[in-house]
């Protein structure tokens, strides 16, 4: 089943509709499995353990000086390129290489796209300079889908070269004065994928796997226009391209792979990047065995205090567990955020917070 010509998020049909039986049957089993909760309701008792933070340090935001090198920490409304930029100056062989395409006109805009694109080769990736989780990110496997994708979205945008390999998240915190970073977390994104058996039809296929069910209402309309066409017998399917969670991504727990050969390499990025002190890095690799020896990962996002530690997303994981994990994160923002105050940090109040959350709820409303 061939996958070109590409189409592009905004042009899909969502004409496509899962039976109501199905979607009741999937909507229950993701009920039974917390990873799949909305996001409110899982955050219900940490932003309680936020506020008590907030009590017990004397500043209910304190947690926005945790990365100096970011706008409020990185907690919304942040700027990736103002963290990647350093890091590709200080330490280039640790980094996918980007660059960052300004809003204004179409046309200059596709051209510097496309230098990009002469230097690193297709696919590129395409994505807004302010967004989260997995918002707005496009690979891009043409000239007309560069095209497409800048001239219907006219925000500051990065291109940056696509790396073939594994993704991870590397969920790292350095106090100001610490020798080495810390490694909180790490996390193995894979996407699913169906193989063909020249009969089926992909929707059936994605129906009959367990994990591609559980995302069956976002796939059907990524791939609603493809859903009766029949794969090859043999033939695999990538279903998810994105190494996000909500938009598919299966997270799975990577911490074995945090060696001091690991750690050595994220001290010296972080190192790289004067100013960031906690977050998650997403980055590619070609295997966890290299990931694990430090060699060959190029880092492709700097996320700030919002990131999670997600390896809480692996299957089956127990709730004590995942809340565990992040309430343990937030006490470490709080803790480097007082020692970054300390040393002069800015620490944003909660109406500026308010500020950057209405406006990227604008945002939302812009970006696929």
């Amino acid at each position: 089943m061939s996958t070109r010509p590409q189409t592009l998020p905004w042009q899909t049909s969502t004409s496509a509709a899962l039976p109501l039986l199905t979607r009741w049957s999937i909507s229950l089993a993701r009920a039974r499995r917390w990873e799949f909760w909305p996001a409110w309701l899982f955050y219900i008792p940490i932003i309680g353990w936020i506020l008590l933070l907030g009590l017990r340090f004397r500043s209910p935001t304190l947690f926005t000086a945790a990365n100096p090198a970011m706008d409020a920490g990185g907690v919304v409304g942040e700027r990736k390129h103002e963290v990647l930029e350093p890091l590709q100056r200080n330490a280039p062989d640790l980094v996918a290489t980007f660059t960052l395409i300004r809003g204004g006109d179409a046309a200059a805009r596709v051209d510097a796209a496309l230098a990009h694109a002469e230097i690193t080769g297709f696919p590129i990736v395409l994505k807004p300079d302010v967004g989260q989780r997995g918002r707005g990110v496009f690979i891009a496997h043409d000239t007309h889908a560069v095209r497409e994708y800048l001239q219907r979205f006219d925000g500051d945008v990065l291109a940056q070269r696509y790396v073939e390999g594994e993704e991870f998240g590397v969920f790292v915190a350095r106090a100001p004065g610490e020798a080495q970073a810390r490694i909180l977390s790490i996390v193995h994104k894979t996407f699913p994928a169906v193989t063909g058996d020249g009969q089926r039809s992909l929707g059936a296929l994605i129906l009959a796997e367990a994990r591609a069910r559980l995302i069956a209402p976002l796939l059907w309309t990524r791939w609603a226009q493809r859903l009766d066409q029949i794969p090859a017998a043999g033939e695999r399917v990538q279903l998810v391209d994105i190494g996000a969670h909500c938009r598919g991504a299966l997270f799975l727990d990577a911490r074995h792979c945090a060696t001091p050969a690991l750690i050595q390499t994220m001290t010296r990025l972080t190192d790289a990047v004067p100013g960031y002190c906690f977050g998650r890095i997403d980055m590619r690799c070609p295997s966890p065995d290299a990931l694990a020896r430090g060699e060959a990962l190029q880092a492709i996002e700097l996320n700030g205090v919002t990131a999670e530690s997600a390896h809480i997303y692996h299957p089956d994981t127990p709730l004590r567990e995942g809340y565990a994990a992040m309430l343990r994160q937030w006490r470490i923002a709080f803790e480097i955020g007082r020692t970054n105050r300390a040393r002069g940090a800015t620490v944003v109040g909660p109406f500026g917070l308010l500020t950057r959350f209405r406006d990227d709820l604008k945002r939302s409303d812009h970006w696929f």
